[in-house]
C-alpha cells in the first residue's frame, strides 16, 4: 500500500511540472499571400479540399512542458466535426515553443468528397469555428482562444472586391505596419474599443504606420481613398 501510494504520489508530481500556465492565442485565419493577412471568409471552388491556414501566437507566460499537445476543435455551423492538433515535437519544429512566438500553420480539414457527402452540414457556405486547447497545460486567458471565418463553395457569392488591392502587412505585426496601394488615401488604425490611435492624412503608395508603442492586441485598419471608398483590414500586434 505504502509502494502503490509512493507511486501515486510521483505520478502527481509529474502532472504538476507539466501543467503549465500558458497562453496560444487564435488571431485568425489568413490567406495565401507573399506577406499573409488575416481574412473574414474563404472562397473554395466545388472540387476544392478545405485547407486553412491559422495565425497563432504564444502569449506564455510560461513555455509548454514536454508530452503536452496542442489541440484543435473543428466546428461547423456550430456542431463539432473533428479534431486535429500539433504536438510538442511539431510545436518544436516550427518554434512556437517560446513566448512571444507567431506562427501561422496550415490545417486540412475536410476533402470534396466529404463535404459533397455532407451537404446537411457543408451546402454551398457555412461558419468554421476552430478552438485551440491544450491537453496538459493552463490556459490562462481561454477568451482567445476561438476564431471563425465564413465558407464559400462555388461561385455563391463571388464578387470582384476594391479592398483586395490594398494590402495590410505584416500580420501580425510587431514593430511596423505597412500599407501597400493606397496612395493619397486616408489611413486611421482603431482599437477594438472604437478609438482612434493612429492617422495618416495623405498616404504613400507603400506607408509604414508606427507600431511600436502600440499595445499588443488586434486593430482594425481604416483605408478612405479620394472617391469615398472604405476598406478596413483586421491586424493583431504582438510583441
Amino acid at each position: 500500500m505504502k509502494r502503490f501510494f509512493t507511486l501515486f504520489a510521483a505520478m502527481c508530481l509529474v502532472v504538476a511540472l507539466n501543467a503549465q500556465n500558458v497562453d496560444y492565442q487564435l488571431l485568425g485565419f489568413v490567406d495565401n499571400g507573399d506577406q499573409p493577412s488575416l481574412i473574414e471568409e474563404l472562397r473554395i471552388g466545388m472540387n476544392e479540399d478545405l485547407t486553412v491556414n491559422l495565425a497563432i501566437v504564444n502569449n506564455g507566460p510560461d513555455e509548454l512542458a514536454s508530452g503536452d499537445s496542442l489541440k484543435c476543435t473543428i466546428s461547423v455551423n456550430g456542431l463539432s466535426l473533428a479534431q486535429g492538433g500539433y504536438s510538442y515535437a511539431q510545436l518544436s519544429q516550427y518554434e512556437l515553443l517560446t513566448v512571444g512566438s507567431a506562427w501561422v500553420a496550415q490545417l486540412g480539414l475536410f476533402n470534396a468528397s466529404v463535404m459533397d457527402a455532407y451537404p446537411q452540414y457543408f451546402g454551398n457556405e457555412f461558419d468554421l469555428c476552430i478552438t485551440l486547447s491544450n491537453n496538459i497545460a493552463t490556459d490562462s486567458d481561454p477568451s482567445n482562444n476561438t476564431s471563425c471565418i465564413r465558407v464559400y463553395r462555388g461561385d455563391v457569392g463571388v464578387e470582384d472586391f476594391v479592398s483586395d488591392v490594398i494590402k495590410v502587412y505584416p500580420n501580425p505585426a510587431t514593430d511596423v505596419i505597412n500599407v501597400a496601394n493606397a496612395e493619397g488615401a486616408q489611413i486611421s488604425v482603431f482599437d477594438m474599443s472604437g478609438r482612434r490611435i493612429c492617422f495618416v492624412e495623405r498616404a504613400s503608395a507603400n506607408e509604414s504606420i508606427d507600431a511600436s508603442a502600440i499595445a499588443k492586441g488586434m486593430y482594425i485598419v481604416r483605408i478612405v481613398d479620394g472617391k469615398n471608398n472604405i476598406t478596413t483590414k483586421k491586424v493583431s500586434v504582438v510583441r
